[in-house]
């Protein structure tokens, strides 16, 4: 399967830095069928703690993936749809090859049809129109080739290259629509709550960047997926002219050495943003106390 595509045929799989045995804990996000609700919500602080420096960003449902290498039951990939400036094919890092699918299907039908989003927090992805034969939760923002409507249900190819379905009231068709500051706080201010998770990209938990990233796609907006590399692009803007949704970036004492962190301007002088393994996401005044001090500056995606 070597330099091929695929795409991630669980509810979400963690990117990790390197294969091999995880804690005990990891069994319920590290086989062919997942379970990332438990699996977070599990979790105490120093437990969250323990993944900074393990996982690198985390993939949902359906997004696809290039496998660069294998490991026994691992397979080096490039994460295509999170850009990095470390993979020119998308981020890298590693994931139990159960959970991927090569569905020649799915990969065309990704590439040619349009997609149908998930829009609810979470929602169940069914095998039948009727909802009786729940597949798998999917996060908010995830993205299937769509097929049909059909009823009240959205029909949706999976990636294995079955037909999956979807609530109407829970996913849309994707539609070209201006960027809009303020339904991206909309978003944002859902997951008011939520604990961070280090990597995380998806409604059972996110990290800074991946918060941001999640948020932005939701516009229809493409950004990279880490933080330093979010503060590299888009367009600078001043203090004084800073618009709801733009990306607020933090280094060290005085705004100098390595971005850090990105939270989400909300207007006045607060910003929502995940800030970190020991709390979740929250709105803070960005202007005082520690982000006071390491404010970096702000950019503009649109």
């Amino acid at each position: 399967m070597t330099d091929c595509s695929t795409a991630v045929n669980v509810s979400a799989a963690m990117l990790w830095t390197a294969p091999g045995p995880k804690r005990d804990h990891d069994r319920l996000i590290l086989g062919a069928a997942t379970d990332p609700a438990a699996w977070a919500d599990g979790m105490d602080e120093d437990m969250r703690l323990w993944l900074v420096g393990q996982v690198e960003s985390q993939l949902l449902y359906g997004e696809r993936v290039a496998v660069l290498g294998r490991e026994g039951e691992w397979l080096r990939v490039a994460a295509a749809e999170q850009a990095s400036g470390r993979d020119g094919r998308g981020y890298p890092g590693w994931l139990p090859a159960a959970q991927v699918s090569d569905n020649d299907v799915f990969l065309a039908e990704r590439a040619a049809l349009p997609a149908a989003a998930v829009t609810a927090t979470r929602t169940l992805l069914y095998a039948d129109a009727a909802g009786r034969e729940p597949v798998a939760e999917l996060s908010w923002q995830t993205r299937l080739p769509l097929l049909a409507a059909v009823g009240a249900m959205l029909q949706v190819r999976r990636p294995d290259g079955a037909v999956g379905y979807i609530s109407q009231y829970a996913a849309s068709p994707l539609s070209p629509a201006p960027f809009d500051g303020e339904r991206l706080l909309a978003e944002a201010r859902r997951f008011a709550g939520l604990h961070y998770v280090w990597g995380g990209t998806s409604a059972w938990g996110f990290d800074c960047s991946g918060f941001a990233l999640r948020l932005y796609q939701s516009q229809g907006v493409a950004i990279p997926r880490d933080a330093d590399e979010q503060a590299a692009g888009g367009t600078a803007v001043a203090d004084g002219d800073l618009l709801p949704g733009d990306l607020l970036f933090f280094a060290g004492p005085g705004g100098q050495g390595d971005i850090h962190h990105v939270g989400v301007f909300a207007g006045d002088s607060t910003m929502i943003h995940a800030p970190n393994s020991r709390s979740a996401i929250r709105e803070d005044d960005f202007t005082v106390g520690k982000y006071g001090e390491e404010y970096w500056g702000a950019r503009r995606y649109r």
